[in-house]
């Protein structure tokens, strides 16, 4: 009796641990495929708004770095 007890309860805790971990990993194959498959996050999200500052800050930054090195140019060519 002891036996068909421990049995089972064997057979309950493989069936959880064999079902959890099926779809988990389904889950996880569909969730990387369409990561993939876009190559980057959706056009709609959360931080498409940070993500437009950010962008808009480094364009910013690209302008200011260019215009410092003109005026470097600028003042070496005086000298």
């Amino acid at each position: 009796m002891q036996k068909q007890t421990w049995a089972v309860i064997l057979l309950v805790a493989s069936l959880a641990m064999a079902g959890c971990s099926r779809e988990e990993s389904d889950v996880q194959e569909r969730a990387s495929d369409t990561t993939a498959e876009r190559g980057a996050m959706p056009e709609d999200n959360v931080f498409s708004d940070q993500v437009k500052a950010l962008e808009k800050a480094e364009g910013v930054q690209q302008t200011l770095d260019d215009a410092a090195a003109k005026q470097r140019e600028d003042i070496e060519r005086q000298q």
